[in-house]
């Protein structure tokens, strides 16, 4: 909204005129003007000059260099675009939502314009004082200078370079000068002194807004964001958890490398793969020998009396008394020589990675939802009308492995884990129709190193039953007591393994060469040339 205001004031200027008065005694009005000190009058001179003479490139080129100094001269300079002023109802914590305002600031601060002079490497060996040092390097790189009104000339000193672009001989030329550049054009630039006063008046304003990512916390974000101001002393820094950005406004020296810091810090963050492998066997094994006889003998009546008739047992031969003459017989059976064996082992093996970043948790199952019914109506419904029964309830049990993990790295060799395990199964019986469900849980914290595996959590379980059946007394006679009974021996065995093994990803930062960012010394920040 300024620029269309100082132009408006150039053409209004322009129109009262004397139709006499030509571009040059413009220019000569506008020199005038800008050894008084008179910035804002010598802009609009020069930019008039300029419209009159569109041919004439030192005029535009002067007002376009005299356009800052013009601008904060003007009565039309809104508070956006003064220094930043503490406000005491303001609270000192970053987090609040940005503004409209905020957020057009960073449509129209946009990044300063950076010079593009001739490619190549050029040397240099010139003895002059600073101004002509400027003027020789931007005609030997295809660029142009104008300087600030207030820079004097300085010292002769030799500038002395060899195979050197247009960036670093400018900046070699800034430190030994104690001057600044400030890029107007891609083929122009100011240079001033390098003071505290200049740089506030001279140095451009930029605002950003950095988006934050899903699976960094608002308050991990404001710890970023204290770090980022403490560093760089930035002067308006927002943190919005609602649109999940970070706006950043200050000068423009200190807002590149503020955001370079802030994405190090924020997006940088070292990251472990864990593998994890949950390990089950099962062995069952059973042996059954010995020789089954018969244990029981019943005696029957085989006679008869009156219209009785005595019941005879089915698979039994009888055995009877006197050669047929006696009523009793004894039922007898054959004996069964047996001998069996059965074993049987199972193995179940879930493999499965998990990747998470340093101190937030990642989340593993394997297996499924199973519904188990809590309540259900199981009266009987009386009465002629229609009685409301109530639906049952339902509760779904994850069966199979959870497995919860936290990683806490430590440098590039030991990393700690918080785990959280649990393996659900069906236990096979039920109480009242609702299953039951059987739970392993493992919960610690432990500490691993990098790349190896580890068992972190087992349960060995092991089961011996032995029984023995067969005629009492026979059964237990030493030597023969074996033949006369039947030996019956059950085996199990199982063993449950949680197995981990981390890997780093992107290790921390101080394991990783990060990238540099140069911001210059503190009373002389470096500006993007």
């Amino acid at each position: 909204m300024r620029f269309v205001l100082l132009f408006v004031c150039a053409a209004t200027v322009g129109v009262s005129l004397h139709a006499a008065e030509n571009a040059k005694e413009l220019s000569r009005k506008a020199r005038r003007a800008e050894k008084t000190g008179d910035a804002a009058a010598a802009y609009l001179y020069y930019s008039t000059a300029a419209a009159l003479a569109p041919n004439n490139k030192e005029y535009w080129t002067r007002s376009q260099a005299l356009r800052a100094q013009a601008l904060l001269q003007s009565k039309f300079i809104t508070p956006a675009d003064g220094p930043e002023v503490e406000r005491p109802d303001e609270k000192p914590s970053f987090l609040r939502s940005i503004t409209l305002e905020e957020l057009e600031d960073v449509k129209r601060l946009q990044p300063p314009t950076e010079l593009r002079g001739a490619q190549g490497k050029k040397e240099f060996d010139v003895f002059a004082e600073p101004r002509e040092l400027y003027r020789k390097v931007a005609e030997a790189f295809d660029l142009a200078v104008v300087f600030d009104n207030d820079y004097q000339p300085g010292k002769p000193f030799r500038l002395r370079i060899s195979e050197a672009d247009y960036r670093e001989v400018l900046r070699i030329l800034n430190m030994t000068s104690g001057s600044f550049v400030v890029p107007i054009t891609e083929r122009l630039f100011l240079v001033a002194k390098d003071t505290v006063p200049k740089r506030q008046e001279l140095e451009p304003m930029m605002a950003i807004a950095i988006p934050l990512p899903e699976p960094v916390s608002v308050q991990e974000t404001q710890e970023v964001a204290r770090a980022v101001q403490q560093a760089m002393d930035i002067q308006r820094l927002v943190v919005d958890s609602t649109r999940r950005m970070v706006l950043i406004r200050d000068k423009v020296s200190k807002i590149i490398p503020a955001q370079a810091l802030f994405e190090q810090l924020l997006y940088k963050r070292p990251e472990v793969v864990v593998d994890v492998e949950f390990i089950e066997v099962v062995e069952n094994s059973s042996l059954d020998y010995g020789l089954r006889l018969q244990t029981s003998f019943p005696l029957v009546w085989l006679g008869k009396l009156a219209n009785v008739v005595s019941t005879i047992p089915t698979g039994y031969a009888f055995a009877t008394f006197g050669g047929g003459l006696s009523t009793f017989g004894i039922g007898l059976t054959d004996a069964e020589l047996f001998a069996s064996m059965a074993r049987a082992s199972s193995r179940l093996l879930l493999r499965s990675t998990v990747r998470s970043t340093n101190g937030q948790p990642a989340s593993l199952h394997v297996g499924e939802k199973y519904p188990i019914m809590t309540s259900g109506y199981f009266g009987a419904v009386e009465g002629t009308g229609e009685v409301f029964t109530p639906p049952p309830s339902f509760n779904f049990e994850d069966l199979g492995v959870v497995v919860k993990v936290t990683p806490y790295i430590h440098g590039d060799k030991d990393v700690t884990l918080e785990v959280e395990s649990e393996f659900k199964v069906l236990a096979g019986d039920s109480i009242n129709g609702i299953p039951v469900v059987a739970s392993r849980k493992f919960q610690g914290t432990v500490r691993v190193a990098q790349g190896q595996w580890a068992v972190i959590s087992g349960l060995l379980r092991t089961s011996e039953v032995k029984s023995i059946t067969g005629l009492a007394g026979l059964s237990q006679l030493p030597g023969l007591g074996p033949l006369f009974r039947q030996n019956s021996t059950r085996k199990e065995f199982s063993q449950t393994l949680l197995v981990l093994k981390p890997r780093l990803v992107i290790p921390p930062p101080t394991e990783a060469v990060t990238d540099s960012v140069w911001t210059g010394a503190e009373g002389r920040p470096r500006i993007p040339i």
